[in-house]
């Protein structure tokens, strides 16, 4: 499951940040890059090691030689090399997998999965990529700070005003407490099933009053 959501994040978040228009593969910078994933993901990993990874990613048929345009066609070449990464570090991990085993068959519990220092590698600079340049740009920083406030605030504010600021399933919930820890845990239920929207919403109703 682990890998699962390496694989997926790592590769997804690239191509959400390509398509946003907040990174461009072919203009990549490796000192704040290789910063950024020893911080954030490999720490103690050294430079040649990740230009190696790197290099190893570019090597990819399908990794761009131009920026993003918003085309069809540019699309097309984006979709493309996601689906090649996610075959990249699946299908290294599925060899590896088999290499271990001596041909025995998968079956149950038999094999662990093994996972190739180079593939680890390979996700953690694309994770490094999307830390980068989405996760750590400024606009996106100060949304995810007021994102944060909100929350808090929506959480007290609820918490201030009891059951009457609950949905019902919730309300029931909080009658059914039998101490403020519980109904706290209650209060954090019924903010964490809010959509981003809603929990706008909400925080502005109970702003207003």
């Amino acid at each position: 499951m682990d890998l699962a959501d390496d694989v997926a994040y790592s590769v997804h978040d690239v191509e959400d940040g390509i398509v946003a228009g907040r990174l461009d593969l072919t203009r990549l910078d490796r000192d704040a890059l290789w910063e950024t994933v020893r911080s954030w993901y490999l720490p103690g990993i050294d430079d040649a090691a990740l230009d190696s990874a790197l290099d190893g990613l570019r090597a990819v048929g399908s990794w761009p030689q131009s920026a993003y345009d918003g085309s069809r066609r540019s699309l097309a070449a984006i979709k493309n090399l996601t689906s090649d990464l996610i075959g990249r570090f699946c299908g290294s991990v599925q060899q590896a997998t088999f290499a271990a085993t001596d041909d025995e068959p998968l079956v149950r519990h038999r094999a662990d999965l093994v996972v190739p220092e180079g593939t680890e590698v390979e996700i953690g600079v694309l994770k490094g990529i999307a830390a980068l340049y989405v996760m750590q740009a400024d606009d996106r920083v100060t949304l995810m700070k007021r994102q944060r406030e909100l929350v808090a605030e929506l959480v007290e504010a609820i918490w201030s005003r009891g059951a009457d600021a609950l949905d019902p399933v919730f309300a029931g919930d909080w009658q059914d407490a039998g101490d403020d820890a519980a109904r706290r845990r209650v209060v954090i239920d019924q903010v964490a099933s809010l959509t981003d929207a809603s929990a706008v919403t909400r925080h502005a109703a109970l702003a207003a009053g």
